[in-house]
């Protein structure tokens, strides 16, 4: 349902209800101290638009005043019903609680990716000062960001070391003939995996 199709009548009575519904239990998807904070802000606009949607139906001097005061209440409303629309978004609130509130339903809900273990990482060491290595990703999507992490010697502390949206990499800067481990792990927007199999340059080409 668009809230603001509703005829003024119509929207204090949804108002009204979504008010009462607050203060009791049903909508359980929404904290209580935001459902407190909601029926503050929901305070008397239902009744208010009540009264000015009668005081603008009168022929008379005040119509004119009375519909620009119906109408700013009539969005107050608006903007209340959107913040439970979104609490119960938040919430996770089922279709019941919603249908409720004469809300729309989210058609879809925002699925979370999970980061997919990266494996076959294999490294070299050259003459050069550079280190390369290369491992399967197994993730899909452009929003995957693989981290490198390195440690210096078998006993060395691990350290993030960079960052990589290829399934490759290049350490530059490096000890020839230098002991250098590694090991790579994906991030996605909310999750990260485990850590790949590590692998160790000895020495050089």
């Amino acid at each position: 349902m668009n809230i603001r199709q509703l005829s003024d009548n119509d929207m204090a009575d949804v108002a009204k209800r979504v008010l009462d519904l607050l203060t009791g239990t049903e909508l359980d998807a929404i904290d209580s101290q935001l459902r407190a904070e909601l029926v503050a802000a929901f305070g008397t606009l239902p009744a208010d638009l009540d009264a000015q949607t009668a005081a603008a139906a009168d022929i008379d001097s005040q119509k004119v005043a009375a519909t620009s005061l119906k109408n700013s209440t009539r969005f107050k409303i608006q903007g209340v019903m959107s913040r439970v629309q979104n609490a119960l978004k938040t919430g996770l609130a089922p279709k019941e609680q919603f249908d409720m509130c004469s809300l729309n339903y989210p058609a879809t809900r925002v699925k979370v990716y999970i980061a997919q273990d990266p494996t076959e990482l294999s490294a070299v060491g050259f003459s050069n000062g550079v280190n390369k290595g290369k491992f399967r990703g197994n993730n899909t999507g452009s929003s995957i960001v693989y981290e490198v992490w390195r440690r210096e010697g078998d006993e060395g502390p691990w350290m993030k070391h960079l960052l990589t949206r290829k399934q490759s990499f290049t350490d530059t800067g490096v000890t020839p003939g230098q002991y250098y481990e590694y090991k790579v792990r994906a991030l996605a927007a909310q999750t990260e995996s485990q850590y790949s199999n590590s692998a160790v340059v000895y020495g050089v080409l």
